[in-house]
């Protein structure tokens, strides 16, 4: 049986990353520990942790505190780069907001069967490009309303194509 892929949206990285921050922590903090127990793949952009710094330099975080989260989460999770053919998408994409269209078309790309955001611009948009699309709670609830056969994990995800 393989994993679920996922890939998180700079904004489940930041609930983690930060101790302030509320708006969906709990559930994202339960997606990494998912993650962290090898239960799902989790995969964030290289994009997402340069947006995450950008972020936490505003708020006063620590360079190193930073940094030390990072190497932490590196451990578990797949950091991948932005490529030619995630631009390429994107550019030709009719969605407005560019940056969502970057982490979407990446998450296609490379075969990720949710797209995990807090962004309330994508709450609407249940599928896309062939992945599910959900916040960090709807995802844990999924998750907790599975039957306890681990056989199960794979009907969660979207048929691609569909």
């Amino acid at each position: 049986m393989s994993k679920i892929k996922v890939l998180l949206d700079t904004n489940v990285l930041v609930d983690v990353l930060s101790a302030e921050r509320r708006s969906s922590t709990e559930y994202s903090d339960r997606i990494f520990m998912e993650i962290r127990a090898f239960r799902l793949e989790g995969v964030i952009t290289i994009q997402s942790i340069a947006d995450a710094s950008y972020i936490f330099r505003h708020d006063d975080v620590s360079l190193s505190l930073f940094r030390d989260r990072i190497l932490q989460i590196r451990n578990y999770v797949n950091i991948e780069p932005l490529d030619h053919s995630d631009l390429q998408d994107a550019l030709f994409s009719v969605q407005s907001d560019f940056e969502d269209e970057l982490q979407c078309s990446h998450a296609e790309n490379s075969g990720c069967d949710f797209f995990i955001t807090s962004d309330r611009k994508l709450k609407g948009r249940h599928t896309l490009y062939g992945m599910r699309i959900c916040t960090p709670e709807e995802f844990v609830e999924l998750l907790e309303n599975l039957p306890s056969k681990p056989d199960s994990l794979p009907f969660l995800v979207p048929q691609k194509g569909r």
